[in-house]
């Protein structure tokens, strides 16, 4: 039996009392039936097909896995967006959700203590030498992938520990929980950065990055840009953001070389990247997702001619 069924029967009440699958976001329904330690709350969700719903996170912040299926989201009136189960979102607190389901879609929803967040955020903004304390509000969409390490081994060890005896099985949850709220609020703080530390190299780097995307190159220029040696801003970016500057910008071309590919051949996207081996490219993007770039395109292909 894989760790996610395990954890499937558990909060399903098959194995653990008070505890059972949630049809819908009733908040009596999560406060009641979801599997709760002093630092978290976990709540399994089996939506149906044609599901539509609105609702709050209330006062704790949520990070939002899917098991099976997907979802399309607004969150706090901002754009509509589709995430399946290579993501994973974090709502703040009081985020307003809007949520349509086309499948059945199964989700694993991990409410962290506000406490605990609020105790962690210190820490987290002395690291990221952000000057003045302040709640921070940003709502935090993220690929499953090298970035997210840290979080998903946190998320793994509470698939584990679901399976222990009683006596120590909260201890550890609550262990994991605080690494989980640690990399939870890195990621976060570092959304809210993006938006206003004009002054630190990584942040301006990054946003260098998104607005230049695909006429990078090579880090050293991108280091020269803000008078560092190619050694010291490696190292602070990778602090920072849990990569390297090549790794970073390596994701962030593969997410818009997914996009390309839609409308574009496969020489024509390695070129407008920048790449000037397609051969390498194409070495690349099939590392990243398992498929070459032409699977890719297939696949999707594909999934238009059934729609």
């Amino acid at each position: 039996m894989s760790d996610w069924n395990r954890i499937m029967q558990l909060l399903k009440g098959e194995t653990m009392e008070h505890s059972k699958t949630l049809g819908d976001f009733n908040r009596y329904s999560e406060l009641q039936y979801g599997y709760e330690t002093e630092l978290i709350r976990i709540l399994y969700y089996d939506l149906p097909e044609n599901y539509y719903e609105k609702y709050a996170s209330y006062e704790c912040p949520k990070l939002c896995t899917i098991l099976e299926g997907r979802k399309e989201v607004k969150i706090n009136e901002m754009e509509r967006f589709e995430y399946d189960s290579q993501e994973i979102i974090l709502l703040p607190p009081q985020s307003s959700v809007e949520m349509k389901i086309k499948e059945q879609t199964k989700a694993l929803v991990f409410e962290l203590s506000d406490q605990l967040m609020e105790r962690l955020r210190n820490v987290v903004e002395e690291e990221f030498q952000v000057p003045e304390s302040s709640p921070t509000h940003a709502v935090v969409r993220c690929e499953l992938n090298e970035k997210a390490n840290s979080l998903t081994a946190s998320m793994e060890r509470i698939k584990q520990y679901m399976a222990h005896p009683a006596e120590r099985k909260n201890f550890l949850i609550d262990l994991s929980a605080q690494e989980m709220a640690y990399h939870l609020l890195q990621m976060q703080v570092l959304e809210q950065n993006l938006l206003t530390n004009h002054r630190h190299p990584v942040f301006r780097a990054i946003r260098d990055i998104q607005e230049q995307l695909p006429g990078i190159r090579y880090v050293k220029d991108l280091a020269d840009n803000y008078n560092m040696s190619h050694a010291n801003f490696t190292n602070q970016f990778k602090k920072i953001t849990g990569l390297t500057p090549l790794d970073y910008i390596t994701n962030q071309k593969m997410q818009l070389a997914k996009q390309w590919l839609q409308h574009r051949n496969v020489t024509e996207v390695a070129f407008d990247l920048n790449y000037e081996s397609v051969s390498y490219f194409i070495g690349l993007f099939k590392k990243k997702y398992g498929v070459t770039p032409k699977q890719y395109q297939m696949s999707v292909q594909r999934q238009v001619v059934v729609t």
